[in-house]
């Protein structure tokens, strides 16, 4: 597998969507192509950091008109 058909399964690899076939040849490509291992360091952060996030009520945001208040301000 190249580095054009990995990339785009990358999430879909994490999360364990790909059938045998797909997950072997990303999981080959990996171990084989240390740049793509990178990006899927990269993508595991990612989703490690959106769960970190996660509460029971959801992601709470700032309001809104506070944040250009002192955006203007600053």
């Amino acid at each position: 597998m190249e580095c054009e058909e990995s990339l785009p399964l990358l999430s879909e690899y994490h999360a364990g969507a790909l059938d045998d076939t797909q997950r072997d040849g990303v999981r080959q490509h990996l171990v084989d192509c240390p740049p793509c291992c990178d990006i899927y360091h990269d993508v595991e952060e990612i989703v490690s950091s959106a769960s970190s996030l996660r509460t029971e009520e959801g992601i709470s945001f700032p309001n809104e008109n506070t944040v250009w208040q002192r955006i203007q301000f600053s």
